[in-house]
């Protein structure tokens, strides 16, 4: 199988190092450059032909991006790492047509699936639950009538709340005991319902239900261990 060829750029040297040694540890990727700036990333796609950018640049703004992102083309993919320093937010990665949006204390064992989606040229929004409201405020999302909400099935809910948990279509099958396809078709449903525009949004949307406890599916959640990338930021 082909390696996802990376680009990892970070504006600071310790955790552009820190994602590096992630990315030469996981299985299926390629780290071909990094570069620190703005200048270093058109730079790097001209000469290294990546196929994905892994994107950490705290001082770039919303509209920075969507002109790196409109000047690097379509066919390279862009994952926005967000942190709380970081002056991007959701509105500006969908507005710029990145390819994915992760905060920076991304699940390491999900680290190489999620480039291996967005790879595929599937779309990946994954951020932890608590920092579900730091990253929402600047994402305006639609205004949901109580009436709108209570369409949705206590499934339909049960998955939107773990996909605003950062879990992705596989693990919430797993968790839920449903399949993978019943999740996207769940979703899909669900965002009919409320008007969303995105998973991001519908999963915004709902997560004012709180916290879905898996207990009460006959299933505890699984430990899971954090990427020590988050201390570095």
């Amino acid at each position: 199988m082909a390696q996802i060829r990376l680009l990892i750029a970070d504006d600071r040297v310790v955790t552009r190092s820190g994602l590096v040694a992630m990315s030469r540890e996981a299985p299926g990727l390629d780290v071909v450059g990094v570069a620190q700036d703005v200048a270093g990333v058109l730079a790097a796609v001209d000469c290294l032909d990546p196929d994905v950018v892994l994107l950490n640049l705290r001082r770039l703004s919303g509209e920075g991006l969507r002109r790196l992102a409109h000047v690097i083309g379509a066919h390279v993919s862009i994952i926005v790492l967000w942190c709380h320093d970081s002056a991007v937010t959701v509105q500006d990665a969908l507005r710029a047509k990145a390819a994915g949006f992760m905060a920076l204390e991304i699940l390491q064992e999900e680290f190489a699936s999620v480039i291996a989606l967005v790879d595929r040229g599937c779309a990946a929004y994954l951020f932890p639950r608590e920092r579900i409201r730091d990253i929402s405020d600047g994402y305006p999302t639609t205004p949901v009538t109580s009436g709108a909400m209570s369409t949705l099935t206590s499934r339909e809910s049960d998955v939107l709340r773990l996909l605003a948990g950062g879990m992705t279509n596989k693990q919430i099958g797993s968790a839920l005991h449903i399949a993978e396809n019943t999740v996207k078709k769940h979703v899909h449903r669900a965002m009919n319902k409320l008007s969303a525009s995105s998973r991001v949004e519908a999963a915004l949307l709902v997560s004012r239900l709180g916290p879905l406890d898996l207990t009460a599916h006959g299933r505890a959640p699984r430990g899971q261990q954090r990427s020590d990338l988050s201390s570095t930021s």
